[in-house]
C-alpha cells in the first residue's frame, strides 16, 4: 500500500503497513515540488527508488476534491485518481483533502502527540474541529455517527476573514486594498504572517530590519524573531497572528458545536507552541459574547506529530485494502 501527502511546498510517499491493527510508514521520503513538473514525476520517482509491490493508495492534497480529481490549491498541478490508477498500475486509488487526512490520522495517534492548551468537558462522541496553518489554512469537521467517526472536508481557510479588532480592521483594509479580498487564509498562514509583518511594519512607520530583507525564509525568520523578543514588530506580528488564529479555530467551534475538541495542526502550531501556551490564544478563543461559557469548556489541543496528515492517508489505504 501507498500513502502521500501533498503541501504547496512538498509531496511525501510512504509505503504501509499493518501491524496489530495500525498503519506503520516504511520507505518514507519527502520531496520539493518546485523540482517537479506535476505529481506523476514524483511517483514515478518514488516507485524507482522504492522496492514493494504496487498496491492500494491513498493520497492527501491541500484542495477540494471532486469526483476523485483534484486542482491543488497553491500548486498548479491537477490529480485524477482514475488517471494515477492507470499510469502506475494500481489496483485502488483514494484522494481525500489534506484535513481529512489528518483527521484520519488524528485517531492513530498516542496521548505524547498532543499538547493541551485547554482541558475543557469533553463531551463523549461530540463534534470535533480540526484547524491547520501552513502553506494555507485548513479546516475539516469530524462527526459521531454511532459506530465511528467520520471527517469531512470543508474549504473553511479560504472563507472571508473577519476581523476582531480595530487593529485587524485596518489589516483587512491594507489586504484589501492590494488584492480586492481578504481571507482568513491571507492571515493566518506562513504567508499570513509575513502580511502582517509588513502592514505592522506599515501601522508603525518602521523600516524593515536587516534580518528580514536578507531572510530567504521571511515567516520564519518572524516566527524566529517574535520567540525571542528580539525585533518589537515581529513580537506584535506574532501577538496579532495568535489572535486571528484563535478567533478562526472559535469560529469553526461554533459552527461545528465542537464539543469532542478543537485540535491545531499544520506546520505553524509547534513551531510556537511556547507562545500558544501563555494563554493569549485561548483568552481570544474564549471572546465571543453570550457563548463564551461553551467555548470555555471545549478542550483544544496542539498535535506535535508532524506526519500525521501522512498516517492518516496510510490509515485510509489500509482500510480500502481490507474491505
Amino acid at each position: 500500500m501507498i500513502a502521500g501527502y501533498l503541501t504547496a511546498t512538498t509531496t511525501d510517499l510512504a509505503r504501509v503497513t499493518v501491524h496489530a491493527g495500525k498503519p506503520r510508514l516504511v520507505h518514507h521520503r519527502s520531496f520539493i515540488n518546485q523540482e517537479f513538473s506535476g505529481f506523476d514525476s514524483v511517483l514515478e520517482l518514488y516507485f524507482r527508488k522504492t522496492k514493494g509491490e504496487k498496491k492500494n493508495a491513498c493520497f492527501g492534497v491541500a484542495g477540494p476534491v471532486i469526483n476523485d480529481r483534484v486542482v491543488a490549491t497553491n500548486i498548479p498541478w491537477k490529480i485524477s485518481a482514475g488517471e494515477i490508477k492507470k499510469r502506475h498500475g494500481l489496483p485502488k486509488v483514494t484522494l481525500v483533502n489534506d484535513l481529512v487526512a489528518t483527521a484520519y490520522g488524528l485517531f492513530q495517534l498516542g496521548d505524547d502527540d498532543f499538547v493541551t492548551l485547554n482541558k475543557g468537558k469533553k463531551a463523549k462522541n461530540g463534534n470535533i474541529g480540526l484547524v491547520a496553518a501552513g502553506d494555507g489554512l485548513g479546516e475539516a469537521l469530524i462527526f459521531y455517527d454511532g459506530a465511528k467517526y467520520c471527517p469531512y472536508a470543508s474549504e473553511g481557510g479560504h472563507v472571508s476573514f473577519s476581523p476582531g479588532s480595530q487593529i485587524e480592521t485596518e489589516l483587512w483594509e491594507y489586504l484589501y486594498s492590494n488584492q480586492g479580498y481578504v481571507e482568513a487564509e491571507d492571515v493566518i498562514s506562513l504567508p499570513g504572517l509575513q502580511h502582517i509583518y509588513e502592514f505592522t511594519l506599515a501601522v508603525n512607520r518602521a523600516t524593515k530590519a536587516d534580518w528580514y530583507k536578507k531572510a530567504k525564509d521571511k515567516p520564519g525568520r518572524i516566527i524566529e524573531y517574535a520567540l525571542s523578543g528580539k525585533d518589537e514588530i515581529a513580537v506584535k506580528t506574532l501577538d496579532m497572528f495568535i489572535d486571528c488564529y484563535a478567533s478562526e479555530a472559535a469560529n469553526l467551534a461554533l459552527k461545528g458545536i465542537t464539543l469532542g475538541g478543537i485540535y491545531l495542526g499544520g506546520l505553524i502550531a509547534p513551531r510556537i507552541m511556547t507562545a500558544l501556551e501563555q494563554g493569549r490564544f485561548m483568552e481570544r478563543f474564549v471572546k465571543k459574547g453570550k457563548l463564551a461559557s461553551l467555548l470555555s469548556d471545549i478542550p483544544v489541543s496542539l498535535i506535535i506529530e508532524e506526519k500525521t496528515a501522512l498516517i492518516g492517508a496510510a490509515a485510509v489505504a489500509a482500510e480500502i485494502t481490507a474491505v
